[in-house]
């Protein structure tokens, strides 16, 4: 482990126990992905002491370039409908998004999982909103690995409904609605970057190995925006509907 490493985590953990943010530089600076998964593993470490994750985010613009991954604790899991403090966040964004849950374990072997390997550990696909902050003031200009260093800019999952028969689901053709205050904000059809979510969990099955022993029975990984992140403010009421699926809301408290 690097002292820039080191350096960068100790940033991000003091953010987070004073609640605020600061601007990431040059120097320290996450060099690589790698770099990056390690300073969320050890502000991870830090802000949840002997604890796995109970939730993976996953997602990529596009098949052709490695995916990005972060983990979030139990505690930040929600469930539909929820209430979240909005006065616990430097901004909210908020994005529709589809999440499976994971029936049985994907634990480390030699040989890498395929897509049939994964979906048949899949017990269910659910709806979810994925709140989003970041510790980062510059956070826009800020390059894309500090980014990720800051767990892809995750703070909380809130988790709705599903369905077991996910397979029967043409992901091509689904449709995503995200809701603001009773008004329907952003609608999409088949917008997600991967065709079918699920082309995205056999990387992170990979992934996990060597984050924490893999993925565990129970876990949730969602997928990736459908429809962009939205910004709201405290008192926002926001839905994610994906028709034959289900929906996830949640209140941003004043």
């Amino acid at each position: 482990m690097s002292v820039t490493t080191e350096a960068i985590a100790q940033l991000f953990i003091d953010a987070h126990a004073r609640g605020r943010q600061f601007e990431a530089g040059p120097d320290p600076a996450p060099a690589t992905a790698q770099d990056a998964y390690r300073v969320q593993d050890l502000v991870f470490a830090a802000l949840h002491p002997g604890q796995r994750a109970g939730a993976w985010k996953v997602g990529g613009p596009r098949p052709d370039i490695e995916p990005t991954a972060a983990p979030i604790p139990s505690a930040r899991l929600y469930a539909s409908p929820a209430r979240v403090a909005g006065q616990d966040f430097h901004m909210i964004g908020v994005e529709a998004e589809i999440a499976f849950r994971l029936g049985r374990d994907l634990p480390p072997r030699a040989a890498p999982y395929s897509e049939e390997d994964v979906a048949a550990a899949v017990s269910e696909a659910l709806v979810t909103i994925e709140l989003c902050d970041t510790r980062l003031s510059n956070w826009k200009a800020a390059p894309a690995l500090w980014r990720l260093a800051d767990f892809q800019l995750d703070a909380a999952l809130v988790v709705g409904g599903g369905i077991q028969n996910w397979r029967a689901i043409d992901f091509t053709r689904q449709v995503a609605e995200l809701w603001i205050d009773g008004a329907l904000i952003k609608k999409a059809t088949g917008t997600h970057p991967y065709g079918n979510p699920i082309r995205l969990l056999p990387w992170l099955a990979t992934h996990g190995m060597g984050r924490g022993g893999g993925l565990r029975a129970g876990n949730i990984i969602t997928t990736g925006a459908w429809t962009g992140m939205q910004f709201v403010s405290p008192g926002a009421e926001v839905l994610a509907r994906f028709p034959g699926i289900g929906e996830a809301s949640v209140t941003i408290q004043k």
